[in-house]
């Protein structure tokens, strides 16, 4: 399990670092990792560089900082069991892509408290890269899940199972210009005109071009209303 250093030391002065004598991991956890230790003043002291030198051979311990900053890598990468969910498919015949020459090219790997990820921008590039694997369609992501407008999530499902690529869906904050048209009921070549004219702003995002959701939607709003007041 993953525990907090920063709660289990005090930090002296004196170019060491205290440890409780009541945290019984914590002597636990010297024995097993052979740090050099001094006993001053009724405490078991730690000489920082000691310390410092096996802190950065581990990952399983963290301090709340080093916690904090994992958290966001974590929402950078997912699991091996969390990648043989979203292809449908079992940890066995992950590992098995995973170890393939003809796709280990594809993926980057971060190791946090010990346990190897994967980063979703190189599981998608895979996705992208190769025609044999596809999302599982009947594994709704959180945003698709979230999403309020039901036909709008429909029209996205329904690309999904036909690309099996999340990344040819827009989401909460933007638009492809297939979704927009669909939304819009209009040909796509329509809202490239639209969008030439500037009635709302188009970004790109990486190699893909998007649409900012909520000016698209004031803008159809405000123009729905212009008709009906005609």
């Amino acid at each position: 399990m993953e525990e907090s250093i920063a709660s289990q030391r005090r930090v002296s002065m004196t170019g060491s670092i205290t440890w409780n004598s009541k945290k019984q991991g914590v002597y636990d956890l010297l024995k097993k990792n052979q740090m050099e230790a001094v006993i001053v003043d009724y405490w078991k002291r730690i000489p920082k560089d000691s310390f410092r030198n096996w802190y950065k051979s581990q990952s399983r311990y963290r301090t709340k900082e080093d916690r904090e900053k994992d958290a966001l890598l974590e929402d950078a990468t997912i699991t091996m069991p969390e990648m043989a969910q979203l292809l449908g498919t079992t940890r066995s015949a992950v590992y098995t892509i995973l170890d393939n020459p003809k796709y280990s090219h594809f993926f980057e790997f971060i190791v946090i408290a010990e346990k190897k990820r994967i980063t979703k921008e190189s599981f998608q590039k895979f996705l992208e890269g190769q025609d044999r694997y596809k999302l599982d369609p009947s594994n709704d992501y959180e945003e698709l899940a979230q999403e309020q407008n039901i036909a709008l999530a429909n029209f996205r499902r329904k690309k999904l199972s036909q690309t099996g690529i999340r990344g040819s869906n827009g989401n909460i904050k933007y638009l492809t210009f297939d979704e927009a048209s669909y939304l819009a009921k209009v040909s796509r070549s329509m809202i490239n005109k639209w969008a030439d004219k500037g009635k709302f702003t188009v970004i790109k995002v990486g190699s893909r071009v998007r649409i900012r959701r909520d000016e698209f939607e004031d803008w159809m709003e405000q123009r729905d209303l212009e008709r009906s007041m005609q």
